[in-house]
């Protein structure tokens, strides 16, 4: 079992915090100052496509929140993502990765949806951390591999790609 000193505590809550704050910039606000929780050669996974870099980490939530206009009830998409298990190992004091599993939920139309919500994809996560020089800690990998897909089709169009 890990041992958490006062340091390494600190550290953990740390990051378990930017993991928190992480599902808040998706479920909040689409995700659009994602990037600035990721070091500037961070990389994001969706499935097997990396999306590697700030301006192509931005790109990938604004492409995603235009699409939903044309594609959803009223233009409007209500999503909730869940991260549960939260396990954190820290490597040293600039690496750390934090294991967790995310279960998103989503549905189409002004909240509250009122129809039967199952979770739209449960995925076992990563993300590795780094300690940059200006003292914040800040994503440089989020790797997320699908272990159930739901019937949403947004989600199977836009993130799987089937």
């Amino acid at each position: 079992m890990p041992q958490f000193d006062p340091e390494s505590a600190a550290i953990a809550f740390q990051l378990q915090q930017l993991v928190s704050e992480f599902a808040h910039e998706i479920d909040s606000n689409n995700g659009l100052n994602i990037a600035d929780l990721y070091t500037t050669d961070g990389v994001f996974f969706v499935g097997d496509t990396p999306y590697k870099g700030h301006e192509v980490i931005t790109k990938f939530y604004t492409d995603r929140l235009a699409r939903i206009p044309s594609q959803h009830k009223d233009g409007v998409r209500v999503g909730a993502h869940t991260f549960l298990n939260m396990r954190v190992a820290i490597k040293d004091k600039q690496n750390a990765t934090v294991f967790f599993t995310n279960v998103s939920y989503a549905g189409e139309g002004q909240p509250p949806v009122r129809m039967t919500i199952t979770p739209a994809m449960i995925t076992r996560c990563h993300m590795d951390f780094r300690l940059e020089p200006d003292g914040q800690w800040r994503i440089a990998a989020f790797i997320g591999k699908p272990l159930f897909v739901g019937d949403d089709p947004f989600t199977r169009q836009q993130l799987l790609k089937s």
